[in-house]
């Protein structure tokens, strides 16, 4: 079996870094002359190139040494992890997940909550846009990402994609229904929707359509929380995944004016395919 020398790739990863041999070479506190040696042994032994020069003086990794950096990011983390853990008496793991700023914070409690309650993992998320998720996750800076609506992806970019939850959606108003009809209401009243990009949304407007009612729509919002605070703040109808409104349910302070029997809003899991933590990802959320 022929050994990896990580000294070589510590060197390398610096280099993509820094976008630099000098900086790298003042970073690592060593000669550039020395830096190129252990980057230039590096390709030999992998037979690879890794590094262009490019016109500019700019660096610029070839395909082949944006793997070699993306697999070495996700190597040094852990041993950071690993050395950071050891030293502070007890090995200690950080797990990173980011969500769309849409996605219900009752839902992300719920399923992270095996992680929260593990004091051996420390929990980070961050919360963004699908396009900046995505890029994270494939840059080794997340570990998992929390969605409404699945990645497309290619043999080039594979991702694991599993749900996680489904939960039924219902219209909700900080009003009962009293004897006025649903259709008055939704008329009158006008309701919330959510992003008209979200699937959900289409097939409650089927609904109407076929039951022949003309809802006042009242607006399209691509966000659970500030649907909820519409229905709290308004006394228009509000079209919301149950798991979205539950404690306001609980409380009486929201009431359901009407539950779809068979629409749900679905929830992923989206992980790399070729992520080395993919399968603990899963192990710690019960999947």
């Amino acid at each position: 079996m022929e050994w990896l020398n990580y000294h070589h790739l510590y060197y390398f990863w610096t280099v993509a870094k820094e976008q630099s041999f000098t900086k790298a070479s003042i970073k690592l506190r060593v000669a550039q002359s020395a830096v190129s040696s252990q980057v230039s042994q590096l390709e030999d032994f992998l037979g690879k190139k890794l590094i262009i020069r490019a016109t500019s003086k700019k660096l610029v990794l070839t395909e082949v040494g944006q793997t070699v950096f993306l697999q070495a990011e996700e190597i040094f983390r852990q041993g950071k992890e690993l050395v950071d853990g050891l030293k502070e008496g007890g090995l200690h793991s950080s797990v990173k997940v980011g969500a769309m700023g849409s996605l219900s914070k009752n839902l992300q409690l719920r399923l992270l909550r095996p992680i929260i309650e593990n004091k051996s993992f420390e929990l980070s998320i961050d919360i963004g846009d699908p396009n900046t998720l995505l890029t994270r996750l494939l840059g080794f800076h997340l570990d998992a990402i929390l969605c409404d609506v699945p990645y497309p992806h290619s043999e080039d970019e594979p991702l694991i994609q599993r749900q996680v939850a489904r939960e039924r959606m219902c219209l909700v108003s900080r009003k009962k229904m009293g004897r006025t009809s649903l259709s008055d209401r939704l008329l009158n009243q006008g309701i919330y929707l959510p992003a008209k990009s979200n699937p959900a949304t289409s097939e409650i407007e089927s609904f109407f359509k076929s039951h022949k009612m003309t809802p006042t729509i009242k607006g399209y919002i691509d966000d659970i929380a500030l649907l909820r605070l519409l229905a709290l703040e308004t006394d228009s109808l509000v079209a919301i995944p149950r798991v979205g409104a539950e404690r306001e349910l609980e409380s009486k302070t929201l009431f359901v004016s009407h539950e779809f029997k068979s629409l749900y809003q679905k929830f992923y899991i989206v992980m790399r395919q070729r992520g080395f933590r993919s399968g603990k990802i899963l192990g710690l959320l019960e999947l």
